[in-house]
C-alpha cells in the first residue's frame, strides 16, 4: 500500500508549547563536579540591576541573595536584530512570537562557592516560589559526546553502504541531481578539523576559536559528522550525502573562553534563518541516570522551541543511554509539549533496520540511522594514508553517526521543496514527511521505540506528489493579506478549469471550501479562531498549498 501525505494533515502542534508545570527536572551531569545554575522566570524582569528585577517578578528572592551572594546575569544575549528576526519569523509560522521573546526571561545565577551540592540547594528553593517557571542545572565541565564505539587515497565511497538503497537511498536523490543545494547548517560539538582532504576545499568554518584543550578525540567527532554531510564528492576519500549544501559551520561547545553547551546553541539559533539546519550532536544525563536527548535540560528545550517554531530545522541525537523516553521518570519532560526538533536514534546497518542496544527510545524519538559502520572521515582508525592525521578515515557509530545520516536526508529534501515552491517545510512538517515515507524499525524492536529510517526515494516522490510536479511550475497562486484577520483574497495562475480553494485547520479538518477561478475571490476567515491554517488549491489535477496565519 502506497503511503500518502500531504502538508494540509501534517500534525503540526503548535498549541500548548509550554507546559504548566516544568519544575522538578534538576539533574547533574554524571561525573560533573561544575555546573551553572539558571532560573527562568514567569514575567518580563525589568529593574537597574538583574537581582533587583527578579526580586520583582519573584517574592521572596531577596533573602536567597543575601544568603547564597548570588549575581544574576542574563543567560540568553541574542542581538537585538537577531530577536527581532526570530520573533518575526515565528508569528509568521505560528502566529506567536512567545517562544522567542520569553527566552528574555532566563538568568543565570553564580554564588558563593558553588559546589553541586549548593547549587542543586539553592535551585530546589527557587523552584518552590511563585513566579519561577523552573530552574535548570547544566554542566560546566565537557560532557560526552553521543559516540558509542570507540599518499593518494582511494574512493571509498562504495563503503558507504548508507547512501544505497541498504541504506536512505541517497543515491537516488543524487541521480536526480539533488544534494542539499544552498542549504546551511551549523553543527553544535566540541571540534573539527578544517584541514581534512576532504573538507579543505569546502565552505567549511568554526564560528568562534577553539579551546586547545579539547583534545584530537573529541574534536575529530565532528570531522566524522562533516564528512558525513559535506565531504567532497571527487574522486578520492568519501562523499558527503549532502555535499551541495552552502556551507557547515562548527558552533563549538568548549571555546577558548571555557565550556559552555548553552552558549554554543545560543550562537547556533542567533546565526541561523528560515530554512537552515542546526544539527545537536549533545547528549546529557536523564532521568534514570544516563543519557538522553540535550533538550531535556529545559533551557535547551526553550531555545529549540523558538528555532523550530522560527522554522528553523534542529536535528538532535537521541543519546547513546539506552534510556526509555516513555518511563514514567520521564513525564514532566514529555508533558512540556513539542520542541518540534527532529529526535534520532540508532539503528543497525542491515536489512533489520532493528534499534541498537545504547540506543536511548521512546515515542519522542522519530525516525532513525545508522549507528554503526558509517564511513566517514577522521580518527584515522580505519585507515590513515601515508600516515598523514590530515587523511584518516573512520567507521563511526553511536546516535552520533545517525543523527548527520538524518540531518543530510533533511538537507537534501528541503532544498528540493525550496526549489520547487520558494518556500520551506517546517521541522514539524519535515519530521512528518519522513516518518511517513520511511523504512519501519525492525519487528524485533518494535517494543523500543526508534521509529522509521528514512527512504529519500519516498520522500521525494511524496514531495513531488504533494505539489504536483513537474506540472507545478505552470500554476501559482499568491494570498494577501497574511496573517489574516477577517478576508482573504486569493488570486490563482496557470491552473484549468475551475479552481478550488479550500482552508484546513492545523489537525487537517476542512473548515471552508471556495471557488476561486476569478482572481481576486475572497475567504472569510471572520469566524476562525487565531492559529495556522493551510489553503489548498487545486484544479483536479494539480494542487498547491499555503500556511496561512490567522489573527
Amino acid at each position: 500500500m502506497k503511503l500518502k501525505i500531504t502538508l494540509l494533515i501534517f500534525a503540526l502542534t503548535f498549541a500548548g508549547a509550554f507546559a504548566q508545570n516544568r519544575k522538578s527536572n534538576l539533574t547533574l551531569e554524571k561525573g560533573s563536579s561544575l555546573h551553572r545554575l539558571y532560573v527562568s522566570i514567569m514575567a518580563p524582569a525589568n529593574g537597574d540591576s538583574y537581582n533587583n528585577a527578579i526580586a520583582a517578578v519573584v517574592p521572596g528572592f531577596e533573602k536567597l541573595v543575601d544568603e547564597y551572594s548570588i549575581s544574576s546575569t542574563k543567560a540568553i544575549t541574542f542581538s537585538g536584530a537577531a530577536m527581532e528576526r526570530l520573533e518575526s519569523l515565528a508569528i509568521k509560522n505560528t502566529g506567536s512570537g512567545e517562544s522567542v521573546t520569553k527566552l528574555d526571561n532566563i538568568f543565570e545565577l553564580s554564588i558563593a562557592n558553588p559546589t553541586n551540592e549548593r547549587l542543586m540547594e539553592l535551585g530546589r528553593k527557587l523552584e518552590k516560589m511563585n513566579g519561577v517557571e523552573y530552574c535548570s542545572l547544566m554542566s560546566a565541565e565537557p560532557v560526552k559526546p553521543p559516540y558509542d564505539i570507540a599518499p593518494i587515497t582511494p574512493s571509498y565511497e562504495n563503503q558507504q553502504l548508507y547512501l544505497t538503497d541498504y541504506g536512505v537511498h541517497m543515491t537516488d536523490a543524487w541521480a536526480m541531481g539533488l544534494n542539499g543545494q544552498g542549504i546551511n547548517v551549523r553543527d553544535v560539538e566540541y571540534g573539527v578539523n578544517l584541514d581534512h582532504e576532504d573538507l579543505n576545499e569546502k565552505n567549511v568554518s568554526h564560528a568562534v576559536a577553539i579551546s586547545s584543550e579539547v583534545t584530537v578525540d573529541f574534536a575529530e567527532h565532528g570531522t566524522a559528522v562533516f564528512g558525513v554531510m559535506f565531504a567532497d564528492k571527487g574522486t578520492y576519500g568519501v562523499s558527503g550525502m549532502a555535499h551541495g549544501m552552502n556551507q557547515m559551520v562548527l558552533h563549538t561547545e568548549y571555546p577558548v573562553s571555557g565550556y559552555n553547551r548553552l552558549q554554543a546553541v545560543i550562537g547556533a539559533v542567533n546565526n541561523s534563518d528560515e530554512g537552515d539546519i542546526i544539527v545537536y550532536e549533545l547528549q546529557m544525563t536523564g532521568a534514570l541516570g544516563d543519557y538522553c536527548p540535550a533538550e531535556y535540560d529545559n533551557i535547551i528545550w526553550d531555545l529549540t522551541k523558538a528555532a523550530t517554531n522560527a522554522g528553523i530545522i534542529v536535528v538532535a541525537a537521541a543519546g547513546n543511554g539506552a534510556e526509555d523516553l516513555d518511563d514514567p521518570a520521564y513525564q514532566s519532560y514529555m508533558d512540556r509539549g513539542d520542541s518540534g526538533a527532529i529526535i534520532v536514534g540508532a539503528g543497525a546497518n542491515n536489512s533489520q533496520h532493528n534499534r541498537l542496544d545504547f540506543s536511548t527510545y521512546g515515542s519522542r524519538v522519530n525516525v532513525h540511522g545508522w549507528g554503526q559502520g558509517v564511513y566517514t572521515t577522521g580518527y584515522g582508525n580505519a585507515v590513515q594514508i601515508g600516515g598523514d592525521f590530515n587523511q584518516g578515515y573512520t567507521n563511526f557509530s553511536g546516535t552520533s553517526s545517525a543523527t548527520p545520516i538524518v540531518a543530510s536526508c533533511v538537507a537534501v529534501l528541503l532544498s528540493y521543496y525550496h526549489g520547487l515552491t520558494g518556500e520551506y517545510l517546517t521541522c514539524q512538517e519535515m519530521r512528518e514527511l519522513l516518518i511517513a515515507t520511511g523504512t519501519p524499525q525492525g519487528a524485533a524492536s518494535q517494543g523500543t521505540h526508534i521509529g522509521p529510517l528514512p527512504n529519500m526515494e519516498a520522500a521525494i516522490a511524496e514531495i513531488a506528489n504533494m505539489l504536483g510536479a513537474p506540472t507545478h511550475e505552470k500554476a501559482s497562486f499568491s494570498v494577501y493579506p497574511n496573517p489574516v484577520q477577517d478576508r482573504l483574497t486569493v488570486n490563482a495562475e496557470g491552473f484549468a478549469g475551475s479552481v478550488k480553494a479550500e482552508v484546513y485547520n492545523s489537525l487537517g479538518q476542512l473548515v471552508n471550501a471556495v471557488d476561486v477561478s476569478a482572481a481576486g475571490r475572497e475567504i472569510d476567515f471572520s469566524g476562525l479562531s487565531g492559529g495556522v491554517y493551510f489553503v489548498k488549491v487545486s484544479d483536479g489535477d494539480i494542487s498547491l498549498t499555503k500556511r496561512v496565519i490567522k489573527k
